[in-house]
């Protein structure tokens, strides 16, 4: 294999996950290949919480150093919220979404 130095630590935040997995998907189906084909941001707090937490969990003893920054999601998403004229979202789900 290659030597490749990769970084201690990276960070990486739920919506940054989504966004790379809209990348990814060559599916004009997909809700997520619309969204990072026209830059939306999508923003799942809990994306821990189902299969897709549980590949991060596997992930993070093959990577030492993989943090998942919730809080710079809250920033992203409150930042676009004061500095925007007009907006809009769509909300699916409750509990933990809503709030976020």
């Amino acid at each position: 294999g290659k030597d490749v130095h990769l970084p201690e630590k990276f960070v990486w935040t739920p919506s940054k996950i989504i966004e790379r997995l809209g990348t990814e998907i060559d599916d004009e189906s997909s809700v997520l290949y619309w969204a990072a084909k026209n830059k939306i941001p999508i923003f799942c707090p809990a994306l821990t919480d189902g299969s897709i937490g549980d590949m991060l969990y596997f992930h993070s003893y093959k990577r030492n150093g993989f943090v998942l920054d919730i809080n710079e999601d809250i920033r992203r998403i409150n930042d676009l919220a004061v500095k925007c004229h007009s907006s809009g979202q769509i909300i699916i789900g409750g509990g933990l979404v809503k709030h976020h």
